[in-house]
């Protein structure tokens, strides 16, 4: 009888400790964050992109009267435009102004890239932080958060009624990027690739016009004998104000219609096929798309485009 009791006694240990190592990992698993359980969860499907994410948090910031110096910095960073692969091998790299000496760099082509390869890490951070913001702003669309609605919506400086069943497509209409190869293309074009007046001492890449003297540099000749080119801190600050003006100004709500998608769409349109909405930005009109075009095409813009949204797509 004791013999039995014990042989019983033997095996119900032996099943619990047997249970224990067999269910032990896979309740942990239960009520761990796993990745595996991650998959699981259910998402918003929208941009999930945040700049700590993929740019270093070591920034380089340069500024150097000579191109030759800048010339060498971005060779030490292996930052090239023309091969750009992964948005996470991009260097957290900030040039504050360009050299003066810039038309110094020959043949054009080598000078050409140079600007691009200087200024794309700058245009990649203003349309990072605008995609940031628009992930928050679907994360609110998805759990009707109002309030992180209303403050999406003051950042980005549109008025809106959240009563009014529009306002959501207002909304997405005005906070997304600009494409990759139309904010290159229109750099190189206002600012002379990077040599004009208003570039090299105002910092100012897209040519924007104020009309107070404080503020802008005053063209030799104008149509418009009030307005000044308006000059900024650094060009960051200038492609910051682009981009806020392609987003905000009544002169590009075709553009901005065109570019509309829902936030559960993932591509972002590609910069040839968004010029033709910008007609409005120069006095020349159809003139200036025709080049706007040719400079995306004739420089391999394009690719870029579709390289960002490899990297975007999931």
């Amino acid at each position: 009888m004791k013999k039995k009791n014990s042989f019983s006694w033997i095996r119900l240990d032996y099943f619990l400790v047997l249970a224990i190592l067999t269910l032990g990992p896979v309740i942990g698993l239960i009520f761990s964050k796993t990745d595996w359980l991650d998959e699981y969860k259910p998402k918003i499907k929208t941009f999930d992109f945040d700049p700590s994410s993929f740019i270093s948090e070591h920034k380089i910031i340069f500024s150097s009267t000579r191109a030759e110096d800048l010339e060498t910095l971005i060779k030490k960073l292996d930052l090239n435009i023309k091969n750009i692969k992964s948005l996470k091998a991009i260097p957290n790299f900030e040039l504050l102004s360009l050299p003066k000496d810039l038309k110094t760099i020959e043949p054009v082509n080598r000078r050409k890239e140079l600007f691009f390869s200087s200024i794309f890490p700058l245009v990649l951070r203003s349309n990072m932080e605008i995609l940031k913001h628009r992930k928050t702003l679907c994360m609110a669309f998805e759990n009707n958060d109002k309030e992180k609605i209303s403050e999406i919506a003051n950042i980005f400086k549109v008025d809106i009624n959240l009563n009014d069943p529009n306002f959501k497509e207002i909304l997405l209409k005005k906070v997304d990027a600009i494409p990759f190869s139309l904010a290159l293309a229109q750099a190189a074009i206002e600012s002379g690739w990077g040599t004009s007046r208003f570039a090299l001492e105002g910092n100012a890449l897209y040519g924007q016009w104020v009309w107070n003297d404080d503020l802008g540099i005053k063209p030799k000749l104008s149509s418009d004998s009030k307005a000044v080119v308006r000059s900024f801190d650094n060009l960051y600050d200038s492609i910051k104000s682009y981009m806020s003006n392609l987003n905000n100004h009544k002169a590009y709500s075709g553009m901005r219609s065109k570019r509309h998608r829902s936030c559960s769409e993932q591509k972002l349109i590609h910069g040839y096929e968004l010029a033709q909405w910008m007609g409005n930005y120069a006095e020349t009109r159809e003139e200036y798309v025709k080049i706007l075009r040719k400079i995306i095409s004739s420089n391999d813009l394009d690719k870029i485009d579709q390289e960002i949204n490899k990297n975007f797509s999931k």
